[in-house]
């Protein structure tokens, strides 16, 4: 096994599923691709997102105290890649993508139409890690397609392609063969 010289190699652990915060602060609206975020407690139902402060992504959440956590399917991934290539300082992204949400039922956040699930999000905590701050919500409610999940609330993979982020702007998605249930 090789060691990594200098600098680790944190990108090794992915592929990893793509999520799309989205954040209001007034009229203003953004949204932000993130591959660093994770379910942190059943219960309560927290949610963790992690972004640089140098995203204009991170002020915003800061100042709404709110955020949204999008999920898309993998044939939106120009969409998603486009996202991360502009700022919010700079542009409407849901105005150049063309895309179409709608304000929280029990937050400001904005909801993607396209997701196929959804969770609102209030701030609670946030952490300084290194470079990153991870920012650490309550789930207020999740909205969710019924067609994409079974009765055990598990995605339907062969019904929906999850968006997965490889690295290096490169993106794929789950083989519907590979689910074993197997232990």
């Amino acid at each position: 096994m090789k060691i990594a010289e200098g600098m680790p190699k944190t990108y090794y652990h992915y592929p990893r599923i793509v999520a799309i915060a989205g954040i209001s602060l007034g009229r203003e609206v953004n949204f932000i691709p993130l591959v660093w975020h994770t379910g942190l407690s059943f219960s309560p139902p927290l949610y963790g997102i992690s972004i640089s402060p140098k995203r204009y992504s991170y002020e915003l959440v800061l100042k709404s105290g709110e955020f949204s956590v999008n999920f898309v399917e993998y044939k939106y991934r120009h969409i998603v890649e486009r996202m991360g290539s502009v700022s919010g300082r700079d542009i409407d992204k849901a105005k150049l993508l063309g895309l179409n949400f709608k304000k929280g039922v029990k937050t400001n956040a904005p909801l993607l139409d396209i997701s196929y699930i959804v969770h609102e999000c209030e701030l609670i905590e946030h952490y300084k890690l290194g470079d990153h701050t991870l920012f650490v919500g309550l789930v207020k409610a999740t909205h969710y397609k019924e067609d994409y999940f079974d009765d055990k609330t598990m995605l339907k993979v062969e019904s929906i392609s999850p968006l997965l982020y490889l690295g290096r702007h490169v993106y794929i998605t789950v083989d519907p063969e590979s689910k074993s249930a197997e232990g």
